[in-house]
Formats: structure tokens, C-alpha cells, sequence
């Protein structure tokens, strides 16, 4: 039996960690600046703590054998994902931690975008740590779309578009990443793992029809916006797919399927 720390652990890929280890022998804890809950389940230890400031870090540490980063922070990236995870491997070495399994993202170093600049800072600071480590770079979450697709804007030419209609994503469900990287979590660590993705590439256009057609909207009209979501050099990089990975496509939960299941949340 393994002692597991997950941070981030209440995020959208941690809660999945945490829900798939609560199946396991292993004893996890999970690490995360807000409070711990009033009716925290059974089996899981809460420990409150901020990689950022490193409030709470060494305690969150103690006796643990193999880490899980999770963490990410779009409005603090340097302080969190490159500042705070610098401090977290450091600590962790310092620990005696045997495994740091840190979590990044496909093609970060060949996309213009500062916050995939400090992705790749912080790979370098796992790296650099001494930390035995293992990285694995994952495409893009069906979260993160979810969250983009729902910035739609109706016009008299059509739905304007939060990102160009012929930008490229192999999106991968949480629960789907969770069951790809369960097995190396106990493993020997590796370095750099083979990267992974979805199982389906799919066009903006085709995210988002997909999206409104599971709100009753057929047939919709699409413009690119002047100004999206992600800087121009940023999109061309996605119309490239550079932030794919085509040759190893995993998981069972497409996108279709995802959006499925939050219309049927919002309808309950």
C-alpha cells in the first residue's frame, strides 16, 4: 500500500485522481488551500496547504511516498505552476518522496503562450529538483472547452466563435486521463512518458456544433472572432496540431458524450 498526495486534488483532473484512488489500497491525501469539508468521505485524509506560499507543505508531505501534481492555476501561473512547483519537487526531495508524477501539457514548448512558457518552466523544475519524477503531457481536458464553447456570442451572421472554426483538439476526458496514468502512479518513476490524447480530433466548428446541437440548436451559422480566446500564434500552432497527439488516442468518453452529461446535470 502506497501513501498518496494528490494536489490539486479539488481540481478538475485531481477530484478525478482522488474519486479513481478511493477505489485502491492506497492511503491518499489530498492537498488543497480551501478547508477540508464537512462531510469529507471516509478514506480520505484532507490536508490544507499552499504550494505557492508553501504554507502547510511539509506537513502535507510527511510520510509520502509518491506525489501526483495536479495543481494548476490560469490566474496565478508563474506564483503556482512554476514558483509553487519548484518548491513542491524541492520539498518533496527533501521528503524522501520515491515518486513525483507531474502532470503537463502536449507541444508546450513549440506554442506561443506565456502560460505554456511556464508549463515548460515548471517540467524544468521537476526536472531540476533531484525528485525521482515521471511527466506526462496530456492534451486538453474536455473542461477546459466546456468553459471556452460556453463564451458563444449570437450575431445576425451566426454564433461568433471563441476561437477560429479550423483550430484543431484532441480533447480527453479527466476520468479517461485518470485511468491512463493509474498504472504508472506505483510504477518505477521514468522521466518523460510517451505523450497521450483522446480518442477523437475534432475541429472548433465541430466542438461547438456538437455543443449547441445538445441544447436544441440545429444547423448553426459560425464566425471567427476578431479577437478569441487564444492569441493568433497560439491558434495557428492548434490549426497545426501541434497540440495533438494522433498516434496515441485514448479513452472511451468523447465529446459528444461529455456534453451529454452536463446538459443532463443541468436538466436535474
Amino acid at each position: 500500500m502506497a501513501r498518496i498526495l494528490v494536489t490539486g486534488g479539488t481540481g478538475a483532473l485531481g477530484s478525478a485522481v482522488v474519486n479513481h484512488l478511493k477505489s485502491t489500497d492506497d492511503h491518499v491525501r489530498l492537498l488543497s488551500r480551501k478547508p477540508a469539508p464537512a462531510d469529507l468521505e471516509s478514506g480520505i485524509e484532507w490536508a490544507r496547504g499552499d504550494i505557492a506560499s508553501g504554507v502547510g507543505l511539509i506537513e502535507a508531505l510527511k510520510n509520502v511516498d509518491i506525489v501526483v501534481n495536479c495543481t494548476g492555476d490560469g490566474k496565478n501561473v508563474y506564483e503556482t505552476d512554476v514558483l509553487g512547483v519548484k518548491r513542491l519537487a524541492k520539498s518533496a526531495k527533501q521528503a524522501g518522496v520515491h515518486h513525483f508524477f507531474h502532470i503537463s501539457i502536449v507541444g508546450i514548448e513549440r506554442i506561443d503562450l506565456d502560460y505554456y512558457r511556464h508549463k515548460v518552466s515548471a517540467e524544468a523544475a521537476v526536472i531540476d529538483s533531484g525528485v525521482p519524477y515521471s511527466i506526462q503531457r496530456v492534451t486538453q481536458f474536455h473542461t477546459l472547452l466546456d468553459f471556452i464553447i460556453s463564451k458563444l456570442k449570437g450575431s445576425s451572421e451566426g454564433y461568433i466563435l471563441p476561437i477560429a472554426h479550423d483550430a484543431l483538439f484532441q480533447l480527453i476526458d479527466t476520468r479517461d486521463v485518470t485511468a491512463y496514468i493509474a498504472p504508472f502512479l506505483t510504477a518505477e518513476p521514468v522521466g518523460r512518458l510517451p505523450d497521450v490524447g483522446g480518442s477523437e480530433i475534432l475541429r472548433v466548428a465541430e466542438i461547438a456544433r456538437t455543443y449547441l446541437k445538445a441544447r436544441g440548436i440545429d444547423n448553426p451559422a459560425f464566425v471567427d472572432p476578431e479577437k478569441g480566446f487564444f492569441p493568433p500564434s497560439a491558434v495557428e500552432a492548434f490549426r497545426q496540431g501541434i497540440n495533438t497527439v494522433p498516434e496515441n488516442r485514448y479513452g472511451q468518453i468523447t465529446w459528444a458524450d461529455y456534453v451529454g452529461e452536463m446538459v443532463s446535470s443541468y436538466i436535474e
